[in-house]
């Protein structure tokens, strides 16, 4: 994954947890929805308490105020983690591509359910790159160390195929695109492997290689990956869980403490840059049905 050299490591290992068990990793304290946003084309999203907020705020500023070029906003939203409910939800890149935006209202298209969450659909929008499509359900998130999570995906409708952006599909290119696993857990702060800020980079994993490629406008397909094998799963640093014993420790940790927990669309070089139907179209559905056993 494309890196976000930020020095924020510090302060989002100082995020509240609770203990690990069956519940996501949610406390009480953490009543902020915050997505990071910066202009090297990355983003994020996590809860976040009032202390690391505020850290946070800071630290943006900072960085907004430096001469390095890098630049980023933070949008925030209050939540309450107690009343999580098993909605999931879309998050889409904004028109300018560097900001993450969650589908809640009825008019933004969220994610439905006609089988009271067996499965979750969503529409594609056209010229649109959608990102995430991810949930906080406290019976998925939480302690899922050795859980294997399996997807039946299905894409219909009559747009052509797929695109993700920046290159990402094979590095050089917008194809293929692809969606894959995804987690986070903003309590595993790694170790200090790669650039500044190094430990933030082991809050985030993507399943790698397994993927679905996403190369027409209709597919089904079933992906799997085990949580219990940090060889199948890479870090915001392109770091394998298995790459080091430190990095491993810190895979453990976080498939204890998930906190959000779902599906990452981009390509098969960098896998969270959006994708977005080609063509002309009329409708273009994505269907899931997630579990983690």
């Amino acid at each position: 994954m494309r890196r976000l050299i930020l020095a924020l490591g510090v302060t989002l290992g100082l995020t509240a947890a609770t203990p690990s068990g069956v519940a996501a990793d949610v406390s009480l304290t953490q009543t902020n929805q915050v997505i990071l946003s910066c202009n090297d084309g990355h983003s994020l999203v996590l809860l976040v308490d009032s202390a690391t907020l505020a850290s946070l705020v800071a630290d943006v500023a900072s960085i907004n105020s430096s001469v390095t070029g890098l630049s980023c906003t933070l949008d925030t939203a209050t939540v309450d983690p107690a009343m999580q409910t098993s909605d999931w939800t879309v998050f889409d890149y904004n028109p300018s591509g560097q900001a993450l935006a969650p589908r809640h209202s009825p008019n933004s298209l969220p994610a439905t359910t006609t089988n009271n969450g067996v499965s979750w659909q969503f529409q594609f929008k056209p010229n649109v790159y959608t990102a995430l499509f991810t949930t906080t359900d406290p019976s998925v998130p939480g302690n899922d160390s050795g859980k294997t999570l399996t997807d039946t995906i299905a894409v219909s409708g009559d747009a052509a195929s797929f695109m993700t952006q920046h290159g990402g599909g094979d590095c050089v290119g917008n194809l293929p695109a692809a969606v894959r696993f995804y987690f986070t857990s903003p309590s595993a702060s790694g170790p200090s492997t790669g650039s500044p800020p190094a430990g933030f980079y082991t809050h985030f994993w993507w399943s790698n290689p397994m993927n679905l490629v996403l190369d027409s406008g209709n597919i089904t397909g079933t992906i799997q990956a085990n949580m219990g094998n940090p060889a199948a799963w890479s870090d915001w640093n392109g770091q394998r869980g298995s790459s080091s014993p430190a990095v491993t420790e810190a895979f453990i940790e976080a498939t204890q403490r998930v906190q959000s927990i779902g599906l990452s669309f981009g390509g098969e070089c960098f896998f969270e840059t959006g994708v977005t139907p080609t063509g002309t179209f009329t409708s273009e559905q994505f269907s899931s049905q997630f579990s983690a056993n």
